[in-house]
């Protein structure tokens, strides 16, 4: 009787278990994400259907175009979308009809039965009309991403057909007072460079275009002669460039060594990030505003990318963790002055010292957080404590390349080359022809780089290391032959927390500038 009454309870279960549960039905959503959308297209034309979209046959997004401008490709429409945290764009074409959107309208959109292609290289839904698009909204905000042109170039499709800004880019070739927008140029942002392009046609065409500047625009896709791919920055209009450093006067020339350098601090005593600073002295008077400048610092240890373990790629223009530019293009200095460039803080020694913003800072950033001028990535420190070289060079003009020679630089450091200098594949950073260093020998060879043939001057690590050492170059400089008397020295002056400036720009081991 008691087996009975098991195998019937075991029996009850097992239909209890059988029966169907009653799960309320999901609905899957009718918009896929412009994200998902672009995953579809695998090199191949592409029909779009609600299987492919899983379900889906509507995309939504911002438009970013701006046709009024003349500055977009004829008859295309872009639109981005920021959906789950990412934000991705598309483009398509309408025709004559692309004239009725404009950047902040919202637009809902369905793309079922059209096609998704690359036209001339650039990924576009084609096959829409009017009837296939809904606008929500007007004057929406559109989201700007701020990336750098490495960033760009190791993955375009995430920023293709979206609105992008370069920072403090340099134009090149380098622009005369006379060149306008109208063209292609390129926005070198560290040893990568993006194509500016401007049609003939577009309202900002004939605006005059600067030296350096920040600059949005949509990024497009494109394919050269030969099937290869072009990423290029179409600005929507003049307003999409800020930031702006004009072309060096024609008519002002700096001439030989219109600023030296007269000291530096590395390691101040505590935290370096955004405590390092660059004294320099002006042989001449300047105005940065019409002449302007650039200084570069560069750091060389063996992990430091790009062109880890080896010499720089791109030289003083290498960016990312090797170099760092500084833009000089606002302030005077008079003949004479001494002038500061580097880290937000202006203090003389790290934290909780003398405050000495009231030197002539012509140009200063919180590097920690902040990229450079152009190139030169965030760093908790510009200039090495120890290890292999580092150095400090200032260039005429705010154009930095591989090719530019300073008007002035320094090495400080170790003596290992590995990082600095490669014979075999002649790369390295640029010398300047001053009191330690000349880009010929006395044969009339050439040797442009430090640490080939007779540039192997380095003024050796301060130390002890976190002592607050500031680096007097001394030395005794013609102002008006443009050469030096004496060479520089170097002095460590271990700095109190109450030192002074009059502490680091004079004395008898500080610089002299006769005539």
């Amino acid at each position: 009787m008691r087996f009975f009454y098991i195998m019937l309870c075991l029996a009850a279960f097992a239909l209890g278990s059988c029966k169907k549960q009653n799960f309320a039905e999901g609905q899957l959503s009718p918009i896929i994400a412009v994200s998902d959308l672009r995953a579809i297209y695998r090199g191949n034309d592409v029909t779009l259907t609600k299987d492919n979209m899983l379900g889906a046959y509507q995309i939504t997004g911002t438009v970013i175009s701006r046709p009024d401008s003349g500055n977009v490709p004829v008859g295309v429409v872009v639109m981005q979308n920021y959906r789950r945290g990412v934000l991705r764009g598309i483009s398509f074409n309408l025709g004559d009809l692309a004239g009725t959107y404009h950047s902040g309208d919202s637009l809902l959109i369905n793309v079922e039965n059209t096609v998704l292609k690359r036209v001339n290289g650039s990924l576009q839904i084609t096959g829409l009309t009017q009837a296939n698009i809904q606008k929500v909204s007007e004057n929406n905000a559109v989201r700007v991403t701020s990336a750098s042109s490495y960033s760009i170039k190791q993955n375009p499709d995430q920023y293709e057909n979206t609105l992008v800004q370069i920072k403090t880019a340099t134009v090149s070739p380098a622009p005369t007072f006379e060149d306008t927008f109208a063209g292609d140029r390129f926005l070198v942002n560290g040893a990568d460079s993006i194509m500016l392009h401007t049609e003939a046609t577009s309202s900002f065409a004939k605006a005059k275009l600067p030296a350096s500047a920040t600059v949005a625009g949509i990024l497009f896709v494109g394919q050269d002669a030969n099937g290869g791919q072009i990423l290029q920055l179409w600005p929507r209009g003049i307003s999409d460039v800020s930031d702006i450093t004009a072309p060096p006067d024609p008519n002002v020339n700096l001439g030989k060594a219109p600023v030296i350098i007269t000291g530096y601090i590395n390691d101040t005593k505590g935290a370096d990030g955004n405590y390092e600073y660059f004294q320099f002295r002006a042989t001449r008077a300047i105005d940065f505003s019409k002449t302007p400048m650039a200084v570069v610092t560069c750091t060389n240890a063996g992990t430091a990318a790009p062109n880890a373990g080896d010499a720089p790629g791109a030289g003083w223009a290498t960016g990312g963790g090797r170099t760092y530019k500084f833009n000089l293009t606002e302030g005077t200095v008079a003949k004479g002055e001494f002038f500061y460039v580097g880290g937000s803080n202006k203090r003389i020694n790290g934290p909780n010292t003398t405050d000495i913003s009231s030197a002539k800072w012509i140009r200063a950033i919180a590097y920690v957080t902040n990229d450079g001028d152009g190139f030169g990535s965030k760093s908790s420190g510009l200039l090495p404590n120890s290890g292999n070289a580092g150095g400090i060079a200032i260039f005429d003009g705010v154009t930095v390349t591989e090719a530019s020679v300073p008007v002035d630089a320094i090495i400080f450091g170790g003596t290992g080359k590995t990082t600095m200098y490669n014979a075999t594949t002649n790369k390295g950073y640029r010398v300047a022809d001053n009191d330690r260093y000349s880009s010929v020998d006395g044969t009339g060879a050439a040797q442009p780089f430090f640490f080939q043939g007779t540039n192997q001057y380095v003024i050796p690590h301060s130390t002890p290391a976190d002592a607050g050492i500031f680096v007097k170059l001394g030395g005794n400089f013609d102002a008006t032959a443009k050469t030096w008397i004496t060479p520089r020295t170097f002095t460590f002056l271990t700095l109190s927390a109450t030192a002074g400036l009059t502490d680091i720009e004079g004395g008898a081991d500080g610089n002299k500038l006769t005539n």
